[in-house]
């Protein structure tokens, strides 16, 4: 009897040890699974964060732009003007400094920091060889003499190339404007000089970015897909102008 009882005994040891390390291999495997599972998640999250412009921000304060910032030649001997020459011309001064109330109306790359509204100046001056401000009648901001020398869209209407501000010009307040450039990713972006918002390492009063327009959405691309850091915040622009020019395409 006892005999039967000892083998009773160790069968059920055996029984005992197979099922632990049974259930060691399984608390392994979903350890490992699990792993994996994380492993999967933060890579998925870092690279929405770095689509999005996100992870630059949080990580990385570099400031980097893939595309090129070579002065682009757009003005034409017969004076047309294309969309595309304003994009490209446009895009070479993306992270270049900003500075409130600065102007600079030279031909060819500017020699210091622009201030919003010279941003465009300069940009219609090398398309066209001649300042949207000097359209504008009588004295005030730069910002109200190029309102002056356009007309009012609605937002449906928008071109690349049509001018995006943030209030209605009065006095001598500040009034922000951009350059609206199409779409990314089906949303309007306009490029534009902006503030501290746009701040980044070595440009502490902003810089020249492009941004998605009133929506809580940041933007680290350019129209051809080139990526610029850091990310820039979305613009406020509700008035919309188109500029007194003809393009031909």
């Amino acid at each position: 009897m006892k005999r039967v009882e000892d083998r009773l005994k160790f069968h059920g040891n055996e029984r005992v040890k197979r099922i632990q390390e049974v259930r060691k291999r399984n608390r392994r495997k979903r350890r490992l699974w699990v792993g994996f599972f994380v492993m999967a998640l933060l890579v998925a999250i870092i690279f929405m964060m770095d689509q999005k412009g996100l992870f630059e921000l949080f990580f990385d304060h570099r400031v980097q732009y893939e595309g090129s910032t070579e002065y682009v030649e757009v003005l034409s001997d017969d004076g047309t003007v294309s969309r595309k020459g304003l994009v490209a011309l446009s895009q070479t001064l993306i992270n270049h400094p900003y500075s409130l109330g600065l102007e600079s109306l030279n031909h060819g790359k500017p020699e210091g920091p622009l201030g919003s509204a010279a941003f465009v100046d300069w940009v219609y001056y090398n398309l066209t060889g001649k300042a949207l401000s000097a359209g504008g009648d009588g004295a005030g901001p730069l910002a109200t003499k190029i309102w002056e020398n356009s007309t009012s869209i609605m937002e449906n209407e928008l071109q690349p190339g049509d001018l995006g501000f943030t209030i209605i010009p009065e006095g001598s307040k500040v009034n922000n404007i951009g350059i609206y450039l199409g779409e990314i990713e089906g949303d309007k972006v306009f490029i534009h000089a902006g503030g501290v918002q746009y701040k980044a390492e070595g440009l502490p009063e902003g810089r020249v970015v492009i941004s998605f327009n009133n929506i809580l959405k940041r933007n680290n691309r350019d129209l051809n897909g080139n990526k610029f850091s850091p990310s820039a915040p979305s613009t406020q622009f509700v008035y919309y102008r188109r500029p007194n020019v003809t393009f031909i395409d």
